[in-house]
């Protein structure tokens, strides 16, 4: 995004329903850069903040580590979503605004227009470095995804070492990447995956082969949707194939393994 005016232009065919899935993601993506940076260097430091891992220890107990990465990445969604949502305000007033959903369900936010319809849907997934093993999914059927206004929002965060103004040593979370990706294009890479392996994806759910039983398909145990395991492998071997949305899904991907690995070697060090 070149300019204000610029973002403005997009803003002003989303509120009118005339802007393409290009348009939206590009929208979305033109507002992260400073939402980013607010959540790092303001909410993150100083609502989110706590002391040492010496002082004060992370849950190590498997359902206490989910709950509280669960915790701590709503968190972050809902922060970049305020600090996004003041700069749409900032440039639009009320003609354009940055909703949560209030259902529990897919998908995560709305940009809504003047009148409060719903112009854009945004699924917004935060990834721990620590964890991506554990990552969140995208599970959501391809059948339920707008194709002309649904986006994904991928967030990777690490903790970050930091020292107060007073000498006392603290981490908090920190936002290292993000992409966003038109959802569709997400899902269909997603079920390529599924079929190449030998399953299938319907209106009824995802199904793969059965471990168990050879022959036999069964839904899927909530591995189709992993957030970093979404592109079939056969399908990296030739990246002029994929979308430019789907590439850059895939240095995401590359930047989240990257720092995890670094994450799991500084993990060892501090328990030798």
């Amino acid at each position: 995004m070149s300019n204000e005016s610029d973002l403005h232009a997009l803003g002003t065919k989303i509120a009118a329903g005339e802007a393409s899935i290009d348009e939206i993601t590009l929208f979305i993506n033109a507002l992260l850069p400073i939402a980013v940076d607010r959540v790092n260097s303001l909410f993150s430091p100083r609502q989110l903040v706590k002391r040492d891992r010496e002082a004060e220890p992370l849950p190590t107990n498997k359902r206490q580590l989910s709950s509280y990465r669960t915790r701590i990445g709503t968190m972050l969604e809902y922060a970049l979503s305020k600090h996004m949502d003041d700069l749409i305000l900032d440039t639009f007033g009320s003609d354009l605004r940055l909703t949560f959903a209030v259902a529990h369900e897919y998908p995560d936010f709305f940009v809504r227009d003047a009148i409060l319809g719903k112009r854009v849907q945004i699924e917004m997934k935060a990834v721990d470095a620590d964890s991506d093993e554990q990552s969140a999914r995208f599970e959501v059927l391809s059948t339920l995804i707008n194709a002309q206004e649904d986006v994904v929002v991928l967030v990777g965060w690490a903790w970050r070492n930091d020292i107060l103004d007073n000498g006392t040593n603290c981490e908090y979370p920190e936002i290292f990447s993000y992409v966003v990706v038109p959802a569709i294009e997400l899902a269909k890479e997603r079920d390529q995956s599924v079929i190449l392996r030998g399953g299938r994806v319907g209106k009824d759910g995802i199904f793969v082969p059965s471990k168990k039983t050879p022959g036999e398909l069964v839904p899927d145990p909530h591995n189709a949707g992993k957030i970093l395991r979404l592109v079939h492998q056969t399908r990296k071997a030739d990246l002029f194939q994929l979308s430019k949305h789907i590439q850059a899904y895939l240095q995401f991907v590359e930047s989240v393994s990257s720092r995890a690995r670094k994450q799991r070697l500084k993990n060892r060090q501090r328990q030798t």
